[in-house]
C-alpha cells in the first residue's frame, strides 16, 4: 500500500480534528474555574513567561492552545519544554515562521504532546521504554538512552534530547529538550514505510496486504457509560474512557536479512517457503501472497500482534520473585500460532529455549530509535529471523503455558490499563482504580448472561493487606454471572488445564466448561487451602519437602501456587492463599484457540469469582517420561 505525501497531510489534519472533537478533555481552555488554586511561586506557566529569551516561542503556542493560565494553577505536570531554536526548526520543517501561521488544532496537538498531566517524572524515575502515564493526547512518550563521549544522553521519542533536567516548580517538573516532539499520527504501516532500515520487510508487509490489517485507530462505536459504574453495587469505580486499537510489529532490518542471505523479495519468499511449507505441507501450493495460508504471508503475520506493547511493558514484575524468569505468551496474526517472550539476561527474547540450546530472537531496546510508535501501535527491530518452525513447536510442547488473565485481553494493554500502575511496589488500589467492562468491550469475552459484572482489579503489592496474586492483579466477576473467554491457540496435543486463584469467604461457587463441555464438579472458592477437602500443608512441616502432599492435593484436583511469584515475603507456594484448581485434561487433534466458560452456581449475586491466571500444561511437562516431578515455579 503506497501513500502519497499530500494524502498523508490530509490524513494527519483529519486525525487531529477527529481527536479534539471526539475526545474532549478537561484541558480545553484557559478557563481554570473556581476550584483551582493559583500559585504565588514559580509554576510551569510562569517559568515559560520568565525566560522569554529561551521559551517565548513555546509560550506563544501555549497561548494558542489555551493553556496559559492552566499551567499556572494547581495541578501536576511533567513538561518537556522545547527552546526557541527547537521551535524555529519546527517552523522551518513546516515552511512557516510562527505558530500563528498554523491551524490552531495543529498547535494544540503539538503543545499537548509535551505535557503529561497529573504525574511528575524526574529523570531518576525514567526507565527505557514508554512512561506509564500518557501525555495530554493520550499518547505514550518513549524514553531512550544514548551513550555520549563522557555521559549518557536521555532521548524522548528517539530524537529529542534532554538538555536541562529536573527543574522542579510548584506544579510539576520541567525537562528542557532540543527538539519539538511530533508524535506520528499515521497508521503504523505508514510510519514503517518511512524507515529505510526495514524497507524489505515493509515491501513484504504490503505485498501480503497485511498492512491493511494494521490501520484501525479506535473503536468509534464504543461509548463510555453515562452513569458512574459501581463495584459490588455500592462503591464507585471506572469504565474505560475509550477503546483504542493497537498493534505491535517486530521487523528484521535489511542488514539482518542480508546476513541470512535474504537481499530481495524473491529470496525472502524462498526462505519463508523453506520454513512454512515444511510446517504446513498441505498449503505448499498456495501461491497468492494475500492468502493467510501462503508461506510469505505466514512469515510476515508471525511478526504481528493485536496489542500495543512498548519495550518496557513486555513483563510485569510486581509480586514476582526477584530471581524468577519473566515471560508472556502472545498470539500472532499467523493463524493458530503463539510465541513466548522472556527476559533472559535482562533482555527481551522471543522463543528462547535454553534446555535445547536454541537461541531466541532478541528485541532491540528503545535506545537510538529501535522502538518507534504511532497512534495505533509500535514497532521493534529484532536481531534475527523470527519464524514459527519445528524448533518453536518442540519448545511449546515442552513448556508450561501460564497466562495471567489480563494478558488474554489486548484492550487492557493497548488502553494502558494493565500497566497503569507499572511496577510501583506500593501500588495504588481500591475501587477508585478498578475498571468495570461493559458487555462487548473485551473482544475475547462473551457475556452469556446479562447479569455478569466483570472488573479489572489492580492489587496491593506490599503492606499487611497484600494480595497473593500472580503479577499482582486480577479480574473479578460478580452477579449471577455466566460468560466465556477465548484463549490463545496452542499446538495439538494433550494438556492439563489449570486455574490459579485465591480462596476466601467472599467468593462463590462456579462451574467450568471447556469448549462447551462441563468439567468436573463445581469449584467452591470459599474453601480454604488447609480444609481437608484440599489438604494443603507447608513444605517445611513435611518430611519430604512436600512431595507426598503435592500428590495428595493433585488427587483431589488441586495444586499449590508457584515459587515464581510472592505472597507477601514468602513465595506463593508457601502461602495458603494461593491455589491452583485442575479443571480437566484435554487431548486436541488440531492447533487452535479454546474457550473456557464460567457459570455461577451461587445464590448470592455479591459472591465473587476471582480470576488470577491459567495454565495449559503439555503432558511432557506434567507427566514427564523420566518420572521427575514438574518444576515448582
Amino acid at each position: 500500500m503506497k501513500t502519497k505525501t499530500n494524502i498523508l497531510s490530509i490524513l494527519f489534519r483529519g486525525v487531529i480534528i477527529l481527536w479534539f472533537t471526539a475526545v474532549p478533555g478537561c484541558y480545553d481552555s484557559d478557563e481554570v474555574g473556581e476550584n483551582f488554586y493559583t500559585f504565588t511561586g514559580q509554576t510551569i506557566g510562569s517559568y515559560i513567561d520568565n525566560y522569554p529569551q529561551m521559551y517565548s516561542e513555546f509560550g506563544k503556542a501555549v497561548k494558542i492552545a489555551g493553556l496559559s493560565e492552566l499551567l499556572k494553577t494547581y495541578n501536576q505536570y511533567t513538561c518537556f519544554l522545547p527552546g526557541n531554536t527547537a521551535m524555529q526548526n519546527w517552523y522551518a520543517s513546516l515552511n512557516v515562521s510562527s505558530p500563528d501561521e498554523l491551524p490552531a488544532l495543529d498547535v494544540k496537538y503539538m503543545v499537548y504532546s509535551h505535557l503529561i498531566p497529573d504525574k511528575i517524572y524526574l529523570t531518576t524515575d525514567f526507565v527505557e521504554g514508554a512512561l506509564s502515564a500518557t501525555n495530554m493526547n493520550s499518547r505514550y512518550l518513549v524514553i531512550g538512552y544514548k551513550p555520549q563521549a563522557e555521559s549518557v544522553a536521555i532521548l524522548i521519542n528517539s530524537n529529542a534530547m534532554i538538555v536541562e533536567k529536573d527543574v522542579e516548580v510548584e506544579n510539576g517538573v520541567i525537562h528542557a529538550i532540543n527538539r519539538v516532539l511530533t508524535p506520528s499520527t499515521a497508521a503504523i504501516p505508514t510510519l514503517m514505510a518511512g524507515d529505510p532500515r526495514i524497507s524489505l520487510f515493509v515491501e513484504a508487509l504490503e505485498l501480503t496486504a497485511l498492512d491493511d490489517s494494521l490501520q484501525a485507530l479506535r473503536d468509534d462505536n464504543y461509548t463510555p457509560p453515562t452513569q458512574t459504574p459501581l463495584y459490588k453495587n455500592d462503591t464507585e469505580c471506572r469504565s474505560p474512557k475509550e477503546k483504542k486499537i493497537g498493534y505491535t510489529v517486530f521487523a528484521e532490518t535489511n542488514e539482518v536479512l542480508a546476513a541470512n542471505g535474504i537481499t530481495n523479495l524473491e529470496s525472502l519468499k524462498e526462505y519463508a517457503a523453506g520454513v512454512y511449507n515444511a510446517m504446513y505441507p498441505e498449503d505448499k501450493d498456495v501461491s497468492d501472497p494475500t492468502d493467510r495460508r501462503n508461506s510469505l504471508n505466514r512469515f510476515v503475520a508471525y511478526h504481528l500482534l493485536d496489542k500495543t506493547v512498548h519495550y518496557n511493558n513486555f513483563f510485569y514484575k510486581a509480586n514476582m520473585a526477584q530471581d524468577a524468569t519473566l515471560y508472556e505468551f502472545m498470539e500472532t496474526f499467523c493463524p493458530n500460532t503463539i510465541f513466548k517472550v522472556s527476559n533472559e539476561n535482562g533482555t527481551v527474547v522471543i522463543n528462547n529455549d535454553l534446555p535445547r540450546s536454541v537461541a531466541g530472537v532478541t528485541v532491540l531496546p528503545a535506545e537510538s530509535g529501535y522502538e518507534q510508535d504511532t497512534d495505533n501501535g509500535v514497532y521493534h527491530l529484532i536481531n534475527g529471523l523470527l519464524v514459527y518452525d519445528t524448533k518453536v513447536l518442540t519448545m511449546l510442547k515442552n513448556t508450561r503455558i501460564r497466562m495471567d488473565v489480563t494478558s488474554l485481553h489486548p484492550e487492557l494493554m493497548t488502553n494502558g490499563m494493565r500497566y497503569e500502575k507499572g511496577d510501583d511496589p506500593s501500588g495504588v488500589t481500591g475501587p477508585a482504580n478498578y475498571y468495570l467492562f461493559p458487555d462487548g468491550y473485551l473482544k475475547n469475552v462473551n457475556f452469556i448472561s446479562s447479569n455478569t459484572n466483570l472488573y479489572y482489579l489492580q492489587g496491593v503489592k506490599s503492606g499487611t493487606n497484600f494480595w497473593v496474586n500472580y503479577q499482582a492483579d486480577e479480574m473479578m466477576a460478580t452477579g449471577l454471572f455466566d460468560f466465556e473467554m477465548r484463549f490463545p491457540p496452542v499446538p495439538a496435543g494433550t494438556y492439563e488445564i489449570r486455574f490459579g486463584y485465591s480462596a476466601n469467604n467472599n467468593r462463590g461457587i462456579l462451574q467450568f466448561y471447556v469448549d462447551g463441555e462441563p468439567k468436573g464438579i463445581p469449584l467452591n472458592m470459599k474453601i480454604g487451602a488447609d480444609n481437608a477437602r484440599i489438604g494443603w500443608e507447608t513444605d517445611a512441616s513435611t518430611l519430604d519437602n512436600g512431595i507426598e502432599n503435592d500428590k495428595m492435593m493433585r488427587n483431589r484436583g488441586y495444586m499449590k501456587g508457584g515459587t515464581s511469584y510472592m505472597g507477601g515475603s514468602v513465595s506463593a507456594r508457601a502461602n495458603s492463599g494461593a491455589l491452583r484448581r485442575i479443571i480437566s485434561t484435554e487431548t486436541w487433534s488440531h492447533d487452535g484457540p479454546h474457550y473456557l466458560r464460567f457459570k455461577s452456581v451461587s445464590d448470592d449475586a455479591l459472591n465473587e469469582f476471582m480470576i488470577d491466571y491459567f495454565e495449559f500444561v503439555p503432558k511432557n511437562v506434567y507427566a514427564r517420561p523420566d518420572g521427575t516431578p514438574e518444576e515448582r515455579d
